[in-house]
């Protein structure tokens, strides 16, 4: 996300990623890719720089990650042995699924 400001000094946060045009005629009118259209104080200098800084932190924050072969394999739970003669001594855990959310 990136945070910019209205011409009514209203700051609002907009996600890079769905940014299609940035012009300006002459004020700085960021369009989205659903065709919304914000006009901004920011020059479109400004609006590139922080859209070019904003993937610059999201792909150094994907290079600073671990590397999945660097990290432990998933393992299953497994039930703790209650006795012997437990016949579900070993298996897999049952996954119950959540109930389905409230709607009004």
């Amino acid at each position: 996300m990136i945070v910019l400001t209205r011409f009514n000094s209203e700051r609002i946060a907009v996600n890079a990623d769905l940014v299609a045009r940035v012009d300006t005629s002459p004020d700085t009118r960021v369009t989205m890719i659903d065709g919304s259209r914000y006009i901004v104080t920011e020059s479109m200098a400004d609006v590139i720089r922080l859209i070019e800084e904003y993937k610059a932190r999201v792909l150094a924050l994907a290079r600073s990650v671990p590397d999945l072969a660097d990290r432990a394999p998933l393992e299953l739970v497994r039930r703790a042995p209650r006795d012997s003669t437990d016949p579900d001594d070993g298996r897999p855990v049952d996954v119950t699924p959540l109930p389905a959310p409230r709607t009004k």
